[in-house]
């Protein structure tokens, strides 16, 4: 199978002036240019290897570096970890909140929240696998909990906005808010999980999408 080039999450800019700021942000520390390197590089292994089989002396193999400049920067394998998860949850929910922050139309604003999330094959692809890691160490490990509910309050809130504006515009008929941002996350993530399952996982990215956005505008329709 021919694999796609992979398209890393930028790095976080600092919060914009603009928009609703209906969503809290999460802290990123200013990294360095070798940390930024560090953890780009982390993350492309996370994704392709698996965070389970990574050690400081795997990534650094990885990243063609000695295993003492990783430890110089940020001491240990799990605090690398994450470092780099907390960085790419960082630009993930501020990329999806770019996508909807100040959009007044109900049924764009679905659109652009539908945009903010599939953003390509590769890319949801990595951020995926990478996320069912950090389900994993978040049941096990109390320091990466932080992390896990930091994303799902994102999400779900992200979520929470544009159902209540498809609800004032009468396009959308819920009843309760809370509980609907959650059906609707847990039928997008349900879908990543089955769509990393499949072989043919490229092609039928572009489906994953619309089948969500059908399943979601029906499941809130009158």
């Amino acid at each position: 199978m021919q694999q796609a080039t992979q398209t890393l999450p930028e790095h976080p800019a600092p919060p914009a002036s603009e928009g609703s700021g209906f969503l809290p942000t999460i802290d990123i520390p200013t990294y360095t240019p070798h940390q930024i390197k560090i953890i780009r590089g982390t993350y492309k292994a996370m994704a392709t290897i698996g965070t389970q089989q990574l050690s400081l002396r795997r990534i650094a193999k990885e990243l063609d570096v000695s295993p003492a400049l990783i430890a110089y920067h940020f001491g240990t394998r799990d605090a690398l970890i994450m470092e780099t998860m907390r960085w790419a949850l960082a630009g993930t929910v501020r990329r999806i909140a770019r996508k909807v922050d100040c959009i007044k139309d109900a049924r764009a604003a679905f659109s652009a929240l539908m945009d903010g999330v599939f953003v390509g094959a590769q890319q949801s692809r990595d951020f995926h696998l990478i996320y069912l890691d950090l389900v994993q160490y978040s049941t096990r490990e109390a320091t990466f909990v932080e992390l896990s509910d930091l994303l799902r309050d994102h999400i779900d809130g992200t979520y929470a906005t544009v159902i209540r504006q498809g609800v004032e515009a009468g396009i959308f008929q819920v009843d309760n808010l809370t509980h609907a941002a959650k059906r609707a996350r847990a039928v997008v993530e349900g879908s990543f999980i089955q769509w990393l399952q499949d072989k043919d996982w490229e092609q039928s990215y572009p489906a994953l999408r619309d089948d969500c956005e059908t399943a979601l505008l029906k499941l809130f329709s009158p």
